[in-house]
């Protein structure tokens, strides 16, 4: 499913964590892995451009020990405009990167490499948090989706994944409507159970063991709560692009979820053509 996986690397404890995670799915599927380290500024001196070759270096030789072939570049610009860029250039399937535990409007106004990488991806975005776990194999993974168009792309990506680990995969649908509508609720848990059961269906076909979840809740909340109690290894959801005043009001669950996030999530967006 994927040939070419960029990990972007700062040097950071959480771009660390993040690339040996990376580094792990890398070898699990078997790809090339890229590495990218970006200076900030052109007017950089010698000794911070040295400081991201030598964090790019160390990337490079986790991929090589862990059997993987790898290429290495160092840019100067903005980080997540070289990231989207190196990802145009060499035609890459995923990008990884770490991410900071950012909430509420500090994260809105600030916004971090990660999340302006996944607003504006065209792949599969695998990002890592601080506090999340990782266990180097993929035996859960749990798609959290809402049935619509733009989860079409989540929803592949999940399965597609459980299939090269031979992994469970677990649907979970959250419903956050007023309980004293009851109308309203019973019509979102219908749609739920045919969305969830859609999806098992289609893991089953590929002899994947399947699992499927209604839960009552804030999505960004339920879908971190289920995460750790269920101890899967990864969680797959799919993200929508945001015009700014959305992103900076309203953002998406997506964009929610992933800065806190107790496992690696992997954000895949829809692109109608």
């Amino acid at each position: 499913m994927y040939e070419d996986v960029l990990i972007a690397t700062d040097g950071s404890e959480v771009a660390s964590d993040a690339a040996s995670v990376g580094v792990s799915f890398a070898q699990t599927l078997e790809v090339t892995v890229h590495v990218l380290a970006v200076v900030e500024s052109s007017s950089a001196g010698s000794a911070q451009r040295d400081k991201r070759e030598s964090d790019a270096e160390t990337v490079e030789a986790k991929a090589a020990n862990a059997g993987c072939d790898v290429r290495l570049d160092v840019r100067t610009g903005r980080p997540a405009d070289e990231i989207l860029s190196y990802t145009d250039e060499h035609d890459i399937d995923a990008i990884v990167v770490g991410t900071h535990g950012r909430t509420g409007l500090r994260q809105a106004l600030l916004g971090s490499v990660a999340l302006a990488v996944i607003r504006d991806a065209s792949v599969p975005v695998l990002t890592v948090g601080a506090d999340a776990v990782w266990t180097d194999s993929i035996d859960d993974v749990l798609l959290a989706t809402d049935g619509m168009s733009g989860a079409a792309a989540a929803t592949e990506q999940a399965l597609s994944i459980a299939a090269a680990c031979d992994a469970t995969v677990h649907t979970l649908y959250a419903i956050d409507v007023d309980p004293d509508v009851p109308e309203l609720q019973e019509g979102f848990e219908e749609h739920g159970r045919s969305v969830t059961t859609g999806v098992a269906d289609r893991a089953t076909e590929r002899g994947l063991d399947a699992t499927t979840t209604l839960v009552h809740g804030p999505p960004h909340e339920v879908i971190g709560e289920y995460a750790a109690e269920e101890d899967v290894d990864l969680l797959v959801m799919g993200t929508e692009s945001k015009s700014n005043l959305e992103r900076l009001v309203v953002g998406s669950v997506s964009q929610r979820v992933v800065p806190d996030a107790p496992v690696p999530v992997l954000t895949a967006r829809t692109i109608e053509r």
